[in-house]
């Protein structure tokens, strides 16, 4: 059996600074979303600053950022694309950050403030990791 075929777009390399300015914003969001106590809001900034983080990423080294319809193909053009000692364990940190997107968004659920400290703290290292491998 064949692996999955992931959809990309190709980007210019250079483009890269765009998706990193989305993530420092979406990153500023979440933290102003705990401020004032929206722990939904903050988790679902939370994962939009991830994903903009890895698309940086991934347009930095490869030229491409994901087209397919799941927000999880990143994982693979992540582990794929980024050599990096720690890219197989951010991979992980990146999937426990996107969990959070389906409650936030679309569940007949809250989240709780432990749940939006959890994930601004797994956000916050993600981020850290993805503009240290942009130099």
């Amino acid at each position: 059996m064949t692996p999955k075929q992931i959809r990309t777009r190709n980007i210019p390399r250079g483009r890269y600074t765009t998706y990193l300015k989305k993530a420092k914003e979406f990153l500023n969001a979440m933290k102003f979303s705990i401020s004032m106590k929206d722990w939904n809001a903050a988790c679902l900034n939370a994962v939009h600053c991830a994903i903009s983080s890895t698309d940086a990423l991934l347009v930095y080294h490869a030229s491409v950022r994901s087209a397919g319809e799941s927000h999880f193909d990143v994982l693979a053009l992540l582990t794929q694309h980024v050599k990096d000692a720690q890219t197989s364990q951010k991979a992980q940190t990146l999937r426990k950050i996107m969990d959070y997107k389906n409650a936030a968004a679309y569940e007949d659920k809250e989240l709780t403030e432990q749940e939006a400290k959890d994930v601004e703290k797994l956000t916050e290292r993600f981020f850290e990791w993805a503009q240290s491998k942009l130099k």
